[in-house]
């Protein structure tokens, strides 16, 4: 027939398990939120990836806006010279429509190097874009692993508390009623006491006590962490 000691570390073997799987199960919520965190790395790349291709189109639509302006400028005087009296003043326009023509020249030069920028960064967001789908896909399957996970635990705990309950109702009330306001604080609440070393602190106690706890008959508590001993 069992003793309380072992009807008592039944008990404990179920708290402890309970314990564990609640721990987990408190945890996966956590654990979630860590994997959909890693996304947001990826999703600030992509979006740091789409600004920097935004800026660099905006550049280029500043300078087609001062090419078209030049060009703008080239129009005009062109038709100024039609009402032109003299062959000087013809010529004088003439080199004026030449500078501004070198100018947009220049500047379409700055623009093909940017449209060349623009290419790269439009590979470059591309690819930000692939790195963060493929990166949900896995973050998606861990969350929905661990979902799965959840279910499990919770239909786990729900069998182990029935089986602590039987496991309970053989106890000694008053033995299960301490060891029960001690697990609440630490655990294990019962210990073994070997070499008159308290299993749960690790404190050296009297022979005298080593003696009741051997006896087993009644409860017996350390001195230093107040836990059951046996």
């Amino acid at each position: 027939m069992a003793t309380m000691v072992e009807r008592l570390l039944a008990v404990q073997e179920h708290d402890l398990r309970i314990r564990a799987m609640e721990r987990e199960q408190r945890d996966i919520p956590a654990r979630q939120e860590e994997e959909r965190g890693r996304l947001e790395q990826h999703r600030a790349a992509l979006a740091e990836a789409q600004d920097a291709l935004k800026a660099k189109q905006a550049d280029v639509k500043a300078l087609e806006l001062e090419t078209d302006a030049g060009r703008g400028k080239i129009d005009k005087l062109r038709r100024q010279q039609l009402d032109l009296k003299t062959n000087k003043e013809f010529k004088a326009m003439d080199q004026e429509i030449a500078v501004i023509e070198a100018e947009i020249a220049q500047v379409e030069d700055r623009e093909l190097v940017q449209m060349e920028e623009i290419e790269r960064l439009r590979g470059k967001v591309e690819t930000r874009r692939r790195e963060l789908a493929a990166e949900e896909a896995a973050v998606n399957d861990v969350v929905a692993e661990l979902d799965q996970r959840a279910a499990g635990l919770e239909a786990r705990l729900g069998k182990a508390r029935a089986e602590r309950a039987v496991a309970a109702a053989d106890a000694d009330p008053e033995w299960l009623a301490r060891y029960d306001r001690i697990f609440e604080r630490k655990e294990p609440a019962l210990v073994a006491l070997e070499d008159g070393i308290c299993g749960g602190c690790h404190m050296k106690l009297p022979p005298a006590v080593a003696h009741d706890a051997r006896r087993g008959d009644r409860m017996v508590s350390c001195s230093y962490c107040q836990r059951l001993l046996y």
